[in-house]
């Protein structure tokens, strides 16, 4: 058995702190506590994850609907996190119909954000990504406030889901 762990172990390890801080900070806020949301944290190939969404996304196997970020050496190279809209679930509901319904919808609302780095007319699973700048002592506001921002997409989400 090697003694040293792969670097992705080692991310999760060193940075598992900064991101339940980033929960923690979420509990606190408002939209959170009040919208029927939770978070989640986990591992995956080249660090550390986060996936926010509401309890009606369908996101139970973590595959539904959600906000996600990772954490990788990349990232930690360049200072910066993507943060994405996922619409998981292929079998659940038609995506097709989701995005017919929501996606003009969402792009107006994210037309004069400055930190969208895509957003997909087309793409059935990612909607749209933003990028945000972090600090090691900001990280856990940067985060939370960067998935605070896509929260406000969440009534268009909601009401895709019951439209259909």
């Amino acid at each position: 058995m090697p003694d040293t762990l792969p670097e992705s172990w080692q991310i999760f390890i060193d940075h598992y702190p900064q991101f339940t801080k980033t929960h923690r900070k979420l509990a606190t806020m408002e939209w959170f506590q009040t919208g029927g949301w939770s978070a989640f944290i986990g591992y995956y190939h080249a660090g550390i994850y986060m996936q926010v969404y509401k309890h009606n996304w369908f996101n139970y196997s973590l595959d539904g609907v959600h906000f996600e970020t990772g954490l990788g050496a990349e990232n930690l190279t360049a200072k910066t996190l993507q943060l994405d809209l996922h619409v998981g679930h292929r079998n659940l509901f038609d995506r097709e119909k989701f995005n017919e319904f929501t996606i003009p919808r969402m792009a107006e609302v994210t037309q004069d954000w400055d930190n969208v780095v895509r957003f997909s007319k087309t793409n059935l699973s990612d909607r749209l990504s933003l990028n945000i700048r972090f600090t090691k002592t900001g990280f856990a506001k940067q985060v939370a406030t960067a998935f605070q921002q896509l929260s406000t997409l969440a009534p268009i989400i909601d009401e895709g889901i019951a439209h259909l």
